[in-house]
């Protein structure tokens, strides 16, 4: 793909940093609203669990900025770092990023999101922000300028498309090995404990 008219750029040139929604202090859950927040651990190489985020206020003067379909999220504290593409509709809910989170809007039409997303999780980027972080004793920081520094290949249209569909794919056949293995083992352990019945 080298010689197939792939541009070689950065985050930046394509994308739109956001810092999440800054919230002071701890996140209240609130019954009966239609706003909810996106936490770390509400995410997942799937995606987001909306069933999982907390329904809350979202405070603030000027209009958050609300999530949606081709916003990606990148957490800017942690030893992980794994981008999470927002292809989902969710409803009537609005939902906004916790403030660990980086909120990545394209704002050119040469880029593809799921490719973005995918791009962002490939060992180039991975290993880009591993060098470039700050890290703690405990935890590693990914500074805005770091992230909108990140190397970022653009291919033709066709080409992202292909390389999103294979990511999903495998993802989706990975997800069924570990269903299978998972499977294969409860029929073991109840043959074992058959053994041990008789």
């Amino acid at each position: 793909m080298k010689d197939n008219g792939v541009k070689k750029t950065t985050l930046s040139t394509h994308v739109t940093l956001i810092a999440g929604h800054p919230f002071r202090g701890r996140i209240e859950a609130v019954a009966d609203v239609e706003t909810v927040v996106v936490q770390m651990r509400d995410t997942s190489p799937e995606g987001v669990n909306w069933t999982s985020c907390v329904r809350t206020n979202v405070p603030g003067r000027r209009e958050p900025d609300w999530l949606q379909p081709g916003d990606i999220l990148f957490p800017a504290r942690g030893n992980v770092s794994r981008a999470v593409l927002i292809d989902e509709q969710i409803g009537p809910l609005k939902a906004v990023a916790a403030p660990h989170f980086f909120l990545l809007r394209i704002k050119t039409a040469n880029l593809i999101p799921a490719y973005l997303a995918w791009w962002l999780n490939q060992e180039p980027a991975q290993r880009h922000l591993a060098q470039n972080a700050q890290s703690s004793t405990l935890v590693r920081n990914i500074a805005r300028t770091v992230l909108e520094t990140t190397p970022l290949a653009v291919p033709s249209l066709t080409q992202q498309q292909t390389l999103a569909e294979l990511a999903l794919a495998m993802h989706r056949e990975e997800t069924l090995l570990i269903q299978l293995r998972q499977s294969n083992q409860q029929i073991m352990t109840g043959l074992a404990r058959d053994l041990l019945a008789r």
